[in-house]
């Protein structure tokens, strides 16, 4: 039998080149100078060539299926190995429901019943709230050379107890010491009672500030503040008060800030009447009758579906939706609607952009300090004590200036990318008056006439306009 001979030697004539990457996992042949049939029949096959170079594991069909690619000039994918994989982590597996389950249903009117409840988690002493998942074992890989690549084991877990919650003794689970509602507070896993109040929050109680959950089941007066971190359920009004809950806050009657009452949430609201009042969710504002000149921002989405269901007046911002029947009056009043954007992103690229015109005031005082100086010294006056206090003093202020302006417009930038990614909508189920203005993302349209069943969304960098579509009711 014929002995052929080594491809080696065309290798080093130029004809190809074999290249392996630094890791071993790819061999790829480069064809320079395509070579003819005869001019191969006494040379070895490619399979012989990479077995005699040690390359054994992940041959691709190429090589089999074709090996005439040496008589044409290319890049060609010989071996490739198979990279490990790392085994899946561990974690925590909760073993009660997080949030309050919701469900918002229509009746025969197609009103919406916004107070319905379906089920609060609790937990009794002694319960398992959660238990760790051990991690798994990788896959090891394999490169080219036919080594094993050994694959790393996934990261374990760890069971983090906040408030009335206690670890198992091996460390592998987490229960209840008392009974009431379990949450996570950032990682930790919490148990939370609730905290009842039979009237009002007033004189005869002063502020009430709460580890767990808050029912007040009257009204909470103005100038007094109630703060939990869960929920909190009101079943009066709420006046020119303060509300702060981690969760959500739920408000049978109305909120009457008179320009000073604010509430904040975590999680969503709802009111039957928001008015003159400042409010700002973590996820969506649900109000039955209207929102009468009031500040809203809601991470998600803005609804008003009840009699009559008008926004009037103030700026409504939502992440993805605002829905209403009516938005304005007939007398024109400014309403502003601003969807798309997650409304703290855009309260911090506002603030960005006055930061960064007030620093570029400050660098500009500096420089005209500068320039003084550089006068006076021109004019042969030299610089006396207090000369060199006030450029030393200009100069610090100058520096941190430039150095805090550079940051905010890096994260202005970062801000610029964001505001622009998030889809939003705003529909009109009835009625759009002149003088609202809305702005989808980064882009406005005003309202000139009244326009009724009307849908707004963005769409090629500018606002349009589409009829009204009625969206699926989420359950929650």
């Amino acid at each position: 039998m014929e002995t052929k001979k080594n491809l080696d030697e065309l290798e080093r004539e130029g004809y190809f080149q074999l290249v392996v990457s630094g890791d071993r996992m790819k061999a790829e042949l480069l064809v320079k100078r395509p070579l003819s049939t005869e001019e191969l029949q006494g040379y070895e096959n490619l399979s012989q060539f990479l077995r005699r170079k040690g390359i054994v594991y992940g041959l691709q069909d190429v090589i089999e299926r074709d090996e005439g690619i040496l008589q044409r000039t290319g890049t060609y994918l010989l071996a490739e190995g198979t990279r490990p994989q790392k085994g899946k982590d561990g974690e925590v597996r909760l073993l009660f429901a997080e949030e309050i389950q919701r469900e918002l249903r229509e009746n025969e009117e197609g009103r919406v019943d916004f107070y319905s409840f379906l089920r609060v988690p609790q937990v009794t002493p002694g319960d398992l709230l959660a238990e760790l998942v051990p991690p798994e074992e990788g896959v090891p890989g394999k490169d080219i050379f036919g080594k094993e690549i050994p694959a790393s084991l996934g990261k374990p877990a760890k069971i983090v107890v906040g408030k009335n919650v206690e670890l198992s003794e091996d460390g592998k689970g987490a229960r209840a010491k008392i009974a009431g509602r379990p949450v996570v507070v950032g990682k930790a896993i919490s148990v939370l009672p609730l905290f009842e109040v039979e009237g009002n929050v007033g004189v005869h109680t002063g502020n009430l500030s709460f580890v767990g959950s808050i029912l007040v089941r009257g009204n909470v007066e103005s100038d007094f503040a109630v703060e939990a971190e869960g929920d909190v359920e009101v079943w009066g009004n709420v006046e020119a008060a303060k509300v702060v809950a981690g969760g959500n806050v739920r408000v049978r009657g109305g909120i009457f800030g008179a320009n000073r009452g604010s509430v904040r949430a975590g999680g969503s609201l709802q009111a039957k009447v928001v008015e003159n009042a400042s409010i700002e969710v973590g996820g969506e504002v649900i109000v039955e009758r209207a929102i009468l000149h009031s500040q809203i921002a809601a991470k998600e989405n803005v609804i008003l579906r009840g009699n009559p269901g008008a926004i009037i007046g103030g700026v409504i911002k939502a992440g993805n939706l605002v829905w209403a029947r009516t938005i304005g009056s007939s007398i024109g009043t400014r309403t502003e609607i601003i969807v798309g954007v997650d409304p703290v992103l855009h309260e911090e690229h506002k603030c960005l952009q006055e930061t960064i015109q007030k620093l570029q005031s400050e660098i500009q005082d500096a420089e005209k300090i500068f320039q003084l100086l550089a006068i006076k010294q021109q004019a042969g006056k030299g610089f006396d004590f207090r000369a060199k206090e006030i450029l030393l003093k200009a100069k610090k202020a100058y520096d941190l200036a430039h150095e805090k302006k550079g940051f905010c417009e890096t994260r202005l930038a970062e801000l610029e990318e964001l505001l622009g990614s998030r889809e939003g909508k705003v529909l009109v189920e009835e009625k759009v008056y002149p003088q609202v203005r809305i702005t989808i993302g980064r882009f406005t349209y005003v309202v000139r006439d009244e326009i009724q069943y009307v849908s707004f969304r963005e769409e090629n960098k500018e606002v349009v306009l589409g009829t009204f579509e009625r969206p699926k009711l989420a359950k929650r």
